[in-house]
């Protein structure tokens, strides 16, 4: 009785292994593979403008 339960609980272990290998590779399986290719964007964006100071008069 003790081999025959001792073997189905290894092989649901085995099973679990492979369902967490899985969803581990789903998890990080793009960040880990296509960082490579990524370029940075560049791209002109709008120049920033500022006004001119306030005239500031003292009374």
């Amino acid at each position: 009785m003790l081999p025959q339960s001792l073997i189905k609980m290894l092989q649901i272990i085995k099973i679990q292994y492979q369902i967490i290998i899985y969803l581990l590779g789903v998890l990080f399986g793009k960040s880990l593979t296509d960082w490579d290719d990524e370029e940075p964007v560049n791209q002109s964006y709008q120049k920033l403008q500022v006004d001119e100071l306030p005239v500031i008069e003292t009374l």
